[in-house]
Parts: structure tokens; sequence; C-alpha cells
């Protein structure tokens, strides 16, 4: 008798606890999830958290607007720590713990170290800040809406021999997957033009003391140097060059706009040149500047380029989910197909690499403020 009322209470228990995690399966599926494998500690701790506020700006709005289908749109955060290892740790943990479709991610040496994960899994991986020219050959799930390094460096160098009339150029440039790329692009296009490159020197992630490469520069005696880099590093080097009385015309690409430049760097960040799409408000788009002051009015902050380009990932992937339904193929198969999309970063239009080509302007430290380049 004790052991049939034994069975009966186990009976029972197994029912509820199936019951509860049906109800459980039934309560994710009431969302649709898109993952983001972003830098929330690390080097590029920064730009994770300007993508993040973008992205979440986007889920505010849409979900607002009843989601897709009335289905809303949850992000499914990991952080990378700025690392590729792991970065590849989150991924494993996403896929087997989330139902995403396609993945935010950045930094170059993490977005490479993802993209074979990705096609191999046949899900999205959506690149919004990492500039390494590799990364447009790293397969067919692999996307991107921000311009890779060859684009933004090409147009330095031709800026810088033709714009600036500098025929002595160098490169300073960061020790890691995008900071290669940069200077790859930068020095060969400077060089086919006619210009000279005095210097190539490479500096660590994360250092406290780059004078002794700020005096192979001196030595060198360029009249411009391009800087790509993390915004921390960026910093201590503009300031410790300015302390050493180096003084060549600063060159940097997109990445250079961030709060800790000029927090680090004060006085040393002044006339800094450098790229970036157009978030400047007297030169956006009705799209964009909707966007600045919907930014402005929720974060109480202007918007920097990853902050854009993580607001315009989510748009974009919750348009193609909307449309196509939550598989990875179509989706991938919508954004290649779809025609040319504004938004806050600008014109998205997929290449057939997956990536985009959007129009810079040039901008500048005055003041302490970032501005536009006159």
């Amino acid at each position: 008798m004790k052991k049939n009322k034994l069975l009966v209470i186990i009976s029972i228990f197994v029912l509820l606890l199936t019951s509860f995690t049906i109800q459980s399966c039934n309560k994710s599926q009431k969302e649709i999830e898109i993952g983001a494998i972003l830098p929330s500690t690390g080097a590029a701790a920064q730009y994770g958290k300007d993508v993040r506020k973008g992205a979440e700006l986007a889920v505010e709005e849409i979900n607002a607007n009843g989601g897709i289908k009335g289905t809303p749109v949850k992000i499914v955060y990991e952080d990378s720590a700025s690392d590729p290892k792991t970065a590849l740790l989150a991924f494993e943990k996403m896929m087997a713990t989330s139902n995403v479709s396609a993945i935010l991610s950045e930094v170059s040496g993490v977005v490479l170290a993802l993209a074979p994960k990705a096609n191999e899994k046949k899900v999205i991986l959506f690149n919004v800040g990492a500039q390494n020219p590799k990364i447009k050959e790293s397969g067919s799930y692999v996307l991107s809406n921000i311009n890779d390094a060859s684009v933004e460096s090409k147009l330095l160098a031709d800026f810088a021999y033709n714009r600036l009339k500098a025929r002595r150029a160098a490169v300073l440039y960061a020790n890691a997957a995008y900071g290669e790329g940069a200077r790859s692009v930068f020095s060969d296009t400077f060089h086919k033009i006619g210009g000279e490159m005095v210097a190539e020197v490479q500096f660590p992630e994360n250092g406290a003391d780059y004078r002794p490469q700020i005096r192979v520069l001196q030595d060198a005696a360029p009249e411009v140097v391009y800087l790509p880099g993390l915004t921390k590093d960026i910093g201590k080097i503009l300031k410790q060059s300015y302390e050493l009385g180096f003084k060549p015309q600063w060159l940097s690409y997109a990445s250079f706009e961030g709060e800790d430049v000029i927090k680090i760097a004060g006085v040393g960040a002044e006339g800094v040149i450098y790229t970036s799409m157009s978030l400047s408000y007297e030169k956006a788009s009705p799209i964009a500047k909707n966007f600045i002051d919907k930014f402005e009015g929720k974060y109480s902050q202007k918007p920097r380029i990853y902050c854009a380009t993580g607001y315009d990932a989510i748009i974009l992937l919750s348009k193609a989910i909307g449309e196509v339904g939550n598989d990875a193929s179509k989706i991938r198969e919508y954004l290649f197909s779809m025609p040319a999309f504004e938004g806050a970063s600008g014109v998205n239009k997929f290449l057939s690499n997956g990536s985009v080509e959007k129009p810079m302007v040039f901008k500048t430290v005055k003041n302490g403020k970032f501005v536009l380049y006159d």
C-alpha cells in the first residue's frame, strides 16, 4: 500500500514537472531571440556598451509597436571580453541555451574566430564594429553593416597625400587583426600614389608606456601618422606623444571617436583627423536625425557610430524575420536581396561578400569636442 502511494506521488511530481517544462518552453517561444556576443569587459568594452545601447533602443521601439507580428524581440547577451577564445565559449553556450538565428558581434579577432562556427551552424553573424578586411572573405553567413578598414584606410591615405600634401607618412598600429588590416591598406595605398612610408610601428593593446614606439616615430620624422587602435590605447599614445613634444598630424578611423580618447589624452587629442560615417547632426539624414534625437532622449548623450550600427542591425534583422520567419538561411537571402535600406548609420546595401561601402565624412577634435572637419 505504501509502495502504491509512493508511485502515485512520484507520478504526480513527474506530471507537474513536465507541465512546468512545457509552460517554460512555450513562454520562451513567445519571444524572438537575437544573440549578441559583445565586449562588456576587456579592452573594447566601451564599443560593446555603445552597440548595446543602440540595440536596446531598437528593441524598445519594435516591441512598443507590437514586436514582430505580435511577438516581442529579446536580445540574449554574452560577453566576448574582446577575446576570441572567450567569444567561442560564449557562442557554444548561446547555441546550447538559446534559440537564435542571428548574432551581433564586433572586434576583428572575435568576428574572425566566430565566423567558421557561424558558417558551420548556419547562423547569421552580424558584424557591427569590426573592420579587418578579411571579414568580408570569412563566409556566406557573415554580414557587416560597417565599412571595413580598406575603405577608410584608402580614404585616409588619399586624404593625407592629396589634401594635406604629406609626402612622408608612418603607421602606429595595434598588434591585433584590425590594426594589421588597417596598416596594410594605408601603407600600400600611400606608397602607390607616390608617398613614402618612413615607419610602420606596432604597439601592444592595453599597454602602459608607449614612449619607445613614439621615439621610433620621432626619429623617422613623418608628416602624418595613421593610428588605428582602441580608444584607451589611442588616448595614452596621444598623451605621451604630446608630452614628448612629438606633434605630427595624427590620422585615425571610426573607432577613434570615444570618450576615453579625450578623457585620457586631453589636449593631446586636439586636431586629430579621422573618418566616420556621418552622425553629425548638421549633415545627418532625416532618419539619422530622428535616431540621434531618440538616443539623446533615452541616454542623455550623443550617439557614436557603434550605437547606430547596433540599432540598424536589430532593425534590419527584425525586418527580415518579419518577412521570411526566424530561419537563418532565409534571413540571409532576404538581407542580400533587399533594396537599399537607409538607417541611422547610413545606407545599408549588402554586397555579394556581405560587406557594405557607406559614405564617409572627415571629423576632428576641436576644443575637446568631436566635430566635422572643415
